[in-house]
């Protein structure tokens, strides 16, 4: 923990410990345990540093294992086929799906396919009783 207080220009900008850029305030995630109260490095440079921690975290992959499976796919979700990037504001979150009974990944989706997924429990036979609904009613 670093409790040396980082000051701000005399603009009101901090500056990332890893880009070096000064930056508004904004451009942080908060940090309340650092004496700034701001993390150490903004957000665009955090980011890659946050997903590569979770994926190895929560899945067991390398970030190039996920850079090749994204690329293997085409950078398409695997059920919906829509485009997925991970860099800009208009990018399409990537969820990394697995079972939840055994940890095992199985392919990248997109954040609606995903949900849609975990709402019928990853159950093939509940998804198919929604597609018939929905069938039913023209859609």
């Amino acid at each position: 923990m670093n409790s040396q207080k980082r000051l701000p220009n005399h603009e009101g900008e901090y500056q990332c410990s890893l880009c070096r850029e000064w930056k508004p305030r904004w451009e942080y995630h908060k940090a309340s345990h650092r004496g700034s109260g701001l993390h150490y490095a903004c957000k665009t440079c955090a980011r890659p540093i946050s997903r590569k921690k979770k994926l190895l975290k929560l899945y067991g992959l390398t970030l190039e294992q996920f850079e090749l499976k994204l690329l293997s796919q085409d950078g398409k979700c695997a059920c919906c086929f829509r485009g997925m990037t991970l860099e800009g504001k208009n990018s399409k979150k990537i969820c990394v799906d697995h079972d939840h009974d055994t940890g095992q990944v199985r392919d990248l989706l997109c954040g609606r396919c995903n949900l849609a997924a975990g709402n019928v429990d990853d159950s093939s036979l509940l998804a198919e009783k929604l597609r018939n609904y929905l069938a039913k009613w023209g859609r």
